[in-house]
């Protein structure tokens, strides 16, 4: 179902460049959860932030896909816009069924289509909003009435509850479209997902560890996102000051992708030079999840006996590649279960990272099936 959309945007007989602009951002949230109020504070503070974005609806637009929760029978495509009064909302552009879940990798597809076709933009941005779990998947069929596969989002509809796993997200998502993907949600800054997900955009942000359920304080990173040339660092900066002022947990990471491969090739390299840790004793745990999510760099440098020259030649090419890739990170001391002092920020390398071998059978196996584990474990 379409919906028209308020007399401010250009009659929707003319050419979509007429339309295009300068950037288009999609925040794609699956709130048919528990997390159904914090969708509504968020869409809250992305309307008090509306006037301070410079150009919205006419250079910049910002897009939302909704399933506000567990009970609403339809998703809603909707655009952030404002009246002749300038009051600013979010008003429907389109209405989905709920026979195909969000977390489907049909209905994304189909979500970033209409986006392309209700949006023409230069540049896109994607937020994805919802649960996270990383790389670690429970696998199903997204089909009613029953599945349940995890990694990205948690649709619950008619009893179910259906996730998407990271396979099924990376296909879902075109290369290139989006210049930028920012999972504000769990877990999902492992370098398994980001390395998964390397060829769709040039920046990725998120966090390692859990987020609060209100997640980023959008009233004040919206404007950073959606300018025509995004101020990443800034809304990085701005969501771990927002937490670490309040003295609650935090971790956010801003990673550039085109220094994957030689990562990759650096990290490659010293696990088949070192041996495997026999535990994951004194690794940072960002995880309380059964599966562990340790520190990427402390797991890493954890192969090497840094007394041997080649060993510290290795460990300073990770730290050099580790370090050209970052654009922003932040950590706080206190963990979530708010025990001050079990993260240490100095050794914080941005990543998580799966201990292999650590998990059951069958999510081990699927491991093995990313892109990361075969690239560097050889």
């Amino acid at each position: 179902m379409l919906f028209a959309l308020p007399s401010c945007h250009k009659n929707s007989d003319e050419p979509d460049d007429n339309n295009k602009t300068k950037r288009t951002v999609l925040v794609y949230a699956v709130a048919s959860n528990n997390l159904s109020t914090d969708l509504t504070k968020d869409k809250s503070e992305m309307i008090q932030a509306a006037p301070h974005v410079s150009g919205l609806g006419e250079d910049v637009r910002v897009l939302l896909y909704s399933v506000a929760s567990q009970t609403a029978t339809e998703a809603t495509l909707s655009e952030l816009v404002s009246d002749n009064a300038g009051n600013w909302d979010f008003i429907p552009i389109k209405s989905y069924d709920r026979n195909t879940f969000s977390t489907d990798p049909e209905r994304m597809r189909e979500v970033f289509a209409d986006l392309r076709e209700t949006a023409p933009s230069d540049k896109y941005g994607l937020i994805l909003w919802s649960h996270g779990t990383g790389w670690i998947p429970a696998f199903s069929d997204h089909k009613l009435p029953n599945g349940m596969q995890k990694s990205y989002g948690m649709d619950k509809y008619q009893g179910v509850t259906d996730y998407c796993d990271l396979h099924e997200l990376a296909s879902a998502i075109p290369d290139r479209m989006f210049d930028y993907i920012w999972f504000d949600l769990c877990y999902m800054m492992g370098v398994e997902v980001a390395y998964q997900l390397r060829e769709k955009c040039d920046y990725i942000a998120g966090y390692p560890t859990e987020d609060w359920s209100m997640g980023m304080n959008y009233e004040t990173t919206l404007p950073m996102l959606v300018a025509q040339t995004p101020d990443l660092a800034g809304a990085g900066k701005a969501f771990f000051d927002y937490y670490n002022a309040q003295n609650l947990a935090v971790t956010v990471t801003v990673m550039k992708t085109d220094g994957f491969d030689r990562l990759a090739q650096v990290a490659s390299e010293i696990y088949a030079k070192g041996s495997r840790p026999e535990s994951a004793k004194g690794l940072m745990n960002y995880s309380r999840l059964k599966t562990g999510l340790y520190d990427f760099g402390q797991f890493t440098k954890k192969y090497l006996d840094t007394s041997d020259t080649e060993a510290a030649k290795l460990e300073a090419a990770f730290d050099s590649a580790l370090k050209d890739m970052t654009i922003y990170s932040g950590c706080s001391t206190k963990n979530f279960n708010g025990t001050d002092g079990a993260f240490n920020p100095a050794e914080y390398s941005g990543f998580s990272c799966y201990f292999p071998g650590s998990a059951a059978s069958n999510i081990d196996s699927y491991y093995y099936t990313l892109d990361w584990p075969l690239a560097v474990f050889k």
